[in-house]
């Protein structure tokens, strides 16, 4: 850890130490990089009190967003972390070949406060021209997308997972697309190979959270390590022993050195990483969600695992999963809404979730007709928990 990488933080604590009892106990200035080890490590709950407390000063950009770990939170970014963000991700777009004379097809949603002007705002910084759609959640929206790229040609696509799989689908091999950059969960391998073989495209995984933006990204589509980019933000493994590293497996903890309106200081996104160095380079690779399960009768289960088995399964991600539980007896139920075009295999599927998931004997196969349900940014929301209405 650089000298100076200490001084900021020691500046940082020193700004926040009457707001934040945590720091207040804290010697400084911080000489040594073991000296982090003392301060504590924040959470999404320690954020959302240091906003209620009325602590926020004035800032140059204000977000409002479900972050890394699915539960609202406003967040604050000074003018210097901006636009050290801003800077990160243009370097990143630059290292799998974004520049001059590359024009990108930008589908992540353009809502108030969205990731998406960022990224477009990053992409130009990097030279490249933009085409501004936002998100396809409908058809319309999706053919209009086809038609861009038919007119327009970019060579580069910057969208959220599923977006591919219904833009390709339409779209085929033949367009000028030459690579895509995947916003939110990585792709699973056998996904990401499927895509390719219809769109006949590069698919590059880009992770980051709103708390801090984008900070890593695949060099090789094939690689399940992302390289770093880590300007402006100092990372450490929180392992399960409790003790934190460079490196290592466990929960990622991140500082932001030049937000000075919040503290982002050691905190703790919602996810389970590996963090390791090749050639002296920090590479990262996503495990898993911490939020990343669910409880069904007393059983937890992995999100992600039963998301993966469905769409491994039916090859595509046009599904959906409902807990619903008995008024009456209170056993929980979980559907796994298919179209009705493939109940065919519902029998095999729900044998597969109940092994992967450990749920048994409660997975039905349910067939439905028309849209998957969305999020407002256009991802597929594939969790409906319907157990708070039973009464």
């Amino acid at each position: 850890m650089s000298s100076l990488a200490l001084k900021k933080i020691s500046a940082l604590v020193s700004g926040f130490m009457v707001r934040v009892r945590g720091y207040r106990k804290v010697l400084l200035p911080l000489r040594k990089k073991e000296d982090i080890l003392r301060l504590p490590v924040m959470a999404r709950a320690d954020l959302k009190a240091f906003a209620a407390a009325g602590f926020i000063p004035s800032a140059f950009n204000i977000t409002s967003t479900s972050g890394s770990t699915g539960s609202r939170l406003l967040i604050v970014h000074s003018r210097a972390a901006y636009n050290m963000h801003l800077r990160r991700l243009a370097r990143m777009y630059r290292s799998i070949g974004a520049g001059p004379g590359e024009v990108c097809l930008n589908l992540c949603s353009y809502e108030l406060n969205s990731g998406g002007r960022m990224m477009e705002a990053a992409y130009k910084a990097a030279g490249s021209g933009v085409i501004a759609l936002g998100g396809i959640s409908t058809p319309q929206k999706c053919d209009e997308a086809v038609s861009l790229i038919r007119a327009l040609r970019p060579a580069i696509v910057n969208a959220y997972t599923n977006q591919l799989f219904d833009l390709f689908s339409r779209l085929g091999a033949r367009h000028s697309i030459r690579k895509c950059v995947v916003n939110g969960e990585p792709l699973w391998p056998s996904y990401r190979e499927r895509i390719e073989r219809i769109g006949k495209v590069r698919i590059h995984d880009h992770y980051g959270a709103m708390e801090v933006s984008g900070f890593a990204i695949t060099r090789r589509p094939e690689d399940p390590y992302m390289s770093v980019f880590s300007d402006g933000l100092f990372f450490e493994v929180l392992r399960d022993d409790g003790t934190a590293a460079d490196e290592g497996v466990g929960a990622l903890l991140v500082t932001d050195l030049e937000n000075t309106c919040m503290p982002f200081i050691r905190y703790r996104l919602g996810d389970r990483v590996e963090l390791c160095r090749r050639r002296g380079a920090i590479m990262v690779k996503v495990l898993s969600r911490t939020e990343d399960t669910v409880l069904v009768n007393g059983v937890v289960g992995v999100k992600s695992m039963m998301i993966r088995t469905v769409n491994d399964l039916l090859g595509h991600p046009d599904f959906f999963f409902e807990i619903k539980k008995d008024s009456t007896t209170y056993k929980d139920t979980l559907l796994v809404n298919i179209p009705a075009a493939d109940m065919p295999v519902g029998p095999k599927l729900t044998g597969l979730l109940r092994l992967v998931a450990g749920i048994d004997p409660c997975v039905v196969a349910k067939a439905f007709h028309g849209a998957v349900p969305r999020m407002a940014n256009g991802k597929i929301r594939y969790f409906i928990d319907g157990r708070e209405r039973a009464v």
